[in-house]
Order: structure tokens, then sequence, then C-alpha cells
């Protein structure tokens, strides 16, 4: 958002605005994500070449056999088939 506001894209009202939105969705932590990240996380990233980032929401999708909402086709290939 800073960088939004710095290139005039938002305004700091705008940004006040969407956190407040944002801290009003039922949003869950996932708190198992930090003790995975030196074992599974890191392993499905390097096995499939993918960022830590994309690897940890990888893992997420996996272990909730959930859908992965993504724009990179090679990382939709990569996500559990049952959970289209």
């Amino acid at each position: 958002m800073l960088v939004a506001e710095r290139r005039k894209r938002l305004t700091e009202a705008g940004s006040i605005q969407f956190v407040r939105l944002l801290n009003e969705l039922p949003i869950t932590v996932d708190q198992e994500a930090s003790g995975r990240a030196l074992s599974e996380i890191l392993f499905i990233g390097r096995q499939q070449g993918l960022s830590s980032y994309d690897a940890a929401y990888l893992e997420l999708a996996m272990r909730e056999g959930a859908a992965l909402a993504t724009r990179d086709n090679g990382l939709k290939e990569k996500q559990p088939q049952n959970a289209a």
C-alpha cells in the first residue's frame, strides 16, 4: 500500500479504509505454517522449484484439501487434484 500511495495510485485515506475493511474480515491465521517452514514447505519448494511463498500456499492447500486460487499456471498444476 505504501508503494501505491507513493505512486499516487492510492491515497492515505484509501489505505486506512482498506486496513479497516481488512480487519473486519473473518480471517483465520494458520498457526501451523511457522512450524512447517523448515520442513515440509522447504522440501516442497525444492522439489517443485517454487518460491517459499508459493510452496507455503501449496502446502496449506494440500494439508487442508483446499483449492489454490492462483493465476500461476505452473502452480495450478501442482495443487491437489481433489481440491479443484
